[in-house]
């Protein structure tokens, strides 16, 4: 293997040891948070979330853009848990609705996209990650004008995933992906993604450290 892929790759793992990290440090205290449902699903989406992108750092470095068919599941599933987690989060019945309504769109209109091409489930699906991420961001900005001026309420995990939502879907709309996936002088974009994706589980630690500190615990 040449060296820029071992350095993305290097930098890829070292997210993914971060994100175990994080999956540990919310195991640990979860006794504390038994009745807490955003803590709950905050796990169950770190948990999901560690074990697909396990999956795609394996199958990427045994045999590089082969990864595809898991990252289809890994955009679906985490866009699920998190439409659950802002569900719960959100307390107003319009917001509740918002965020219903917009995983109902979705399922309908990615679905219709797989049926009339399913060729996409073996390709880069550009709709589902621009849908997933553009809606994940706008809940995140209406959780964060929400709570102007008062508690941080999920305030750490709600800037790293809007963070990380935006720039990946940045890198993906503006680069050609056969050549993120194969051209060496293009497998720095996959660097500069794997920086954020270190940087959004460095502001998950910090909302678990917020957490479960003594001014901070409220049952939910």
């Amino acid at each position: 293997m040449n060296d820029p892929f071992i350095l993305a790759f290097s930098f890829s793992a070292f997210g993914l040891i971060l994100l175990l990290a994080n999956v540990i440090c919310f195991l640990v205290t979860k006794k504390r948070f038994k009745k807490n449902k955003l803590y709950n699903s905050l796990l169950s989406y770190l948990v999901i979330y560690f074990i697909i992108e396990l999956t795609c750092n394996v199958l990427g470095f045994l045999k590089p853009n082969s990864n595809n068919f898991v990252s289809h599941f890994a955009f679906n599933i985490q866009y699920l848990i998190l439409s659950l987690f802002f569900y719960q989060l959100f307390k107003t019945k319009a917001t509740k609705i918002l965020v219903t309504g917009l995983l109902i769109s979705f399922i309908i209109t990615n679905s219709f996209y797989y049926f009339s091409n399913p060729e996409l489930f073996w390709e880069f699906n550009l709709y589902e990650i621009t849908y997933i991420s553009s809606a994940t961001i706008g809940l995140t900005l209406i959780h964060l004008y929400q709570n102007l001026g008062e508690t941080k309420s999920y305030f750490y995990f709600t800037i790293g995933v809007s963070t990380y939502m935006l720039t990946s879907c940045l890198i993906f709309l503006t680069g050609n992906i056969q050549l993120v996936f194969l051209e060496k002088p293009y497998i720095d974009i996959w660097v500069f993604n794997s920086v954020f994706f270190i940087f959004y589980q460095a502001l998950i630690y910090k909302e678990w450290k917020y957490l479960n500190s003594k001014n901070s615990y409220v049952e939910s």
